[in-house]
C-alpha cells in the first residue's frame, strides 16, 4: 500500500490510520503511555483482545529491557493516575524476575488496600504470569498484612482478606491477631471497631437509632457501605439523624459515590429504568424526586464544597462529574461545581501575557464511552473548560471537521461552559489544522482529542513565523496510540485523563517537568 513512499518516509516516520504524518514511540515512550492510559489502546479501530494482549507483550519486553522504568511507571500510574489494574499486573510480572529488589520495594507503593491485594494472589495465581505464588509472594502479602492492614481494613474488606488469608498462610504479628481472629473465626466482637459495626447494625435492623448508636458511628467513623443495607426499617427522621452523624466521617469520594444512595433514602417517586454497560444489562432504581432534609442537605454540600477534602481524596474529576449528573440536589450540584472550578484555578499560575489557545475535539469518535457513565467529549470539554477558565488570556475553539471559537464565559458556571463547547457544531471528522488558523502568538496550543490528525498539524506549527521563545503546541490524547504526529521538542504529549495531568500540564506551561520527566525523577525507596 505504501510502496510509492519509499524513500520519502523518514526513519521513525509513520502515518495515523487517517493518513497524516505520525512517528513511532519509543519503547519507553510506550511504556509510560501504558501506565498513563490503563491499557494501551493501540488505535481507533482496534478490539478490545488485541488491547490486551498488547499490554501483555509490552510488560513481557519491559521485563527484559527496561524493568525500573516500566516499575517507576506504575508507580506513577497508581499515585498519580489512580490506576489499579495495570500496575497491579506489572507486579506480578515483576515479581518473576529472579532479583526480588524492585519487586519488594514496589509492593506497597502499589498495593494500597486489601481488594488490590486480593486482585494480586488471584492473578499470580491464574493470570498464566507466573506458576503459582512462590515463597517471594508469600513473603510480600504476609509483610504488606502485618504492615498495612488497619480495622477499616479488616471490616470493610472481609470476604477478600478471607480469601488471601486462606491462599497466602501468613504468619501474623501480635497487631493483626485480633483482626486475623475476625475474619477467619468470625469474631465479632475481637477487636472494638468490629464490635461497635455489630451493636450497631443490629440496632438499624430493629428501627433504634439511640444515643449509643450515633456515638458509635461517629466514634469507630463507620462507613456509609458499611451499614446503609441495615436502613430499611429507620423512619426519615432517625435517617436524618444517623446521615448527619455519619457525613461528617465520610471520606470524600465515599460521599460523592453515595450521593444518590441519600437521595435514594428520602426518595418520594422513583423508577426502573435499564442500565447497560460492558458487564451486561441490569435493572437500576432511578431517583426521579427526593425530599432530603433541609439539615442534611446543607451538611452534605458543606463537605462537597470543602476542596482541600476533594484534593486529598486523589479523585479524578470525571468521578465528580458522574456525580453531578446523577444528583438531583442543586445545592450538592452547586457545591460541586465549585470544587471543580477550584481544582482548575488552583493548578495554573500562567502571567497574563501568555496566551493560551485551547482545541477540544467533539469528532463522531469522541462520543465513545470513557466510564461507565461518561464519554470522551463529556470528559475533554470539561478540562477544556477548566483550562480555559483558570487561564486569563486563553480562548477555547471546538474542532472536527472544521474549527469554530466558542462562546464561553469566565462569569458562568464549569458545567455551562462545558455544554457549550459539547454542543458546538463542527462536524464529525478529524481536520484538526484549522486550529490553528489566525494565530495570534500564542505561547501554549492545547489540542484535548482522543483521535489523530488527518492533515498535518505539526507541519503547520513548524512554519509558523510569530511564535513566541518556548511556544509549544500541546496533545493531550485521552486515549493512545502506537504513534506520535511529532519528533519536534515543542510539541508535547500528555496521555490519559487523570487530574494529575493537569498537574503535569502546569509545569509544562511553568517550564518545568512533562509527563516522561515526572515519571524519571520518582525514586523507588
Amino acid at each position: 500500500m505504501f510502496k510509492g513512499l519509499k524513500g520519502f518516509i523518514k526513519v521513525n516516520e509513520n502515518v495515523t490510520f487517517e493518513g497524516g504524518k505520525a512517528y513511532d514511540l519509543s519503547f519507553r515512550e510506550t511504556v509510560a503511555e501504558m501506565f498513563s492510559l490503563g491499557l494501551v489502546k493501540g488505535n481507533f479501530y482496534q478490539k478490545d483482545e488485541d488491547v490486551i494482549k498488547n499490554t501483555m507483550d509490552i510488560m513481557k519486553k519491559a521485563l527484559t529491557e527496561c524493568p525500573e522504568w516500566a516499575t517507576k511507571a506504575a508507580i506513577y500510574g497508581q499515585e498519580f493516575n489512580s490506576l489499579k489494574l495495570v500496575p497491579t499486573i506489572w507486579l506480578v510480572y515483576l515479581s518473576t524476575l529472579k532479583d526480588k529488589t524492585l519487586f519488594n520495594k514496589a509492593f506497597s507503593r502499589i498495593i494500597t488496600n486489601p481488594k488490590m491485594l486480593y486482585d494480586f494472589l488471584e492473578l499470580t495465581r491464574k493470570g498464566g504470569i507466573r506458576q503459582g505464588m512462590g515463597r517471594s509472594v508469600k513473603r510480600a502479602v504476609n509483610f504488606w498484612l502485618n504492615e498495612k492492614l488497619n480495622d477499616y481494613h479488616a471490616t470493610r474488606y472481609k470476604s477478600k482478606l478471607e480469601d488471601v488469608i486462606k491462599v497466602a498462610r501468613p504468619i501474623a504479628v501480635e497487631r493483626v491477631q485480633p483482626y486475623m481472629d475476625y475474619i477467619i473465626n468470625d469474631n465479632e466482637e475481637a477487636f472494638e471497631r468490629a464490635k461497635a459495626l455489630k451493636d450497631v447494625i443490629i440496632n438499624l435492623n430493629k428501627g433504634i437509632v439511640d444515643a449509643d448508636t450515633v456515638e458509635k458511628v461517629s466514634k469507630y467513623n463507620l462507613q456509609l457501605e458499611e451499614i446503609k443495607h441495615a436502613f430499611g426499617n429507620l423512619t426519615a427522621a432517625q435517617k436524618q439523624m444517623i446521615f448527619e452523624f455519619m457525613v461528617s466521617g465520610l471520606k470524600y469520594n465515599a460521599l460523592t459515590s453515595n450521593l444518590v444512595t441519600l437521595e435514594r433514602a428520602f426518595a418520594t417517586e422513583t423508577r426502573v429504568v435499564k442500565k447497560v454497560t460492558e458487564h451486561g444489562v441490569f435493572d437500576q432504581v432511578e431517583v426521579i424526586k427526593s425530599n432530603v432534609p433541609k439539615e442534611l442537605v446543607k451538611v452534605v454540600a458543606d463537605k462537597l464544597s470543602d476542596y482541600e477534602a476533594y484534593r486529598k481524596s486523589r479523585m479524578l474529576p470525571f468521578g465528580l462529574m458522574t456525580a453531578n449528573a446523577m444528583t438531583k440536589t442543586k445545592e450538592w450540584n452547586d457545591a460541586i461545581n465549585k470544587v471543580l472550578l477550584l481544582s482548575g484555578k488552583g493548578v495554573f499560575n500562567v502571567p497574563s501575557n501568555v496566551g493560551v489557545r485551547i482545541g477540544v475535539d467533539t469528532s463522531g469518535s469522541m462520543g465513545t464511552i470513557v466510564t461507565t457513565s461518561l464519554s470522551a467529549v463529556n470528559i475533554a470539554s470539561l478540562f477544556g473548560a477548566m483550562v480555559y477558565m483558570s487561564i486569563q488570556n486563553s480562548n477555547v475553539y471546538a474542532t472536527a471537521t472544521f474549527t469554530k471559537k466558542v462562546a464561553v464565559s469566565k462569569n458562568v458556571n464549569l458545567f455551562e461552559n462545558a455544554k457549550l463547547i459539547e454542543k458546538t457544531d463542527v462536524g464529525y471528522g478529524t481536520v484538526f489544522e484549522p486550529l490553528l488558523d489566525n494565530y495570534q502568538g500564542e505561547k501554549y496550543i492545547v489540542l484535548i482529542s482522543d483521535g489523530q490528525q488527518s492533515d498535518n498539524l505539526e507541519s503547520k506549527w513548524a512554519k509558523l513565523a510569530n511564535k513566541p521563545k518556548g511556544a509549544k503546541l500541546i496533545i493531550w490524547h485521552l486515549v493512545g496510540y502506537n504513534n506520535k504526529i511529532s519528533n519536534r521538542d515543542d510539541v508535547v504529549y500528555l496521555k490519559g485523563y487523570s487530574d494529575r495531568l493537569l498537574g503535569v500540564l502546569k509545569n509544562i506551561m511553568e517550564d518545568k517537568a512533562g509527563q516522561l520527566e515526572s515519571i524519571k525523577a520518582i525514586e523507588i525507596l
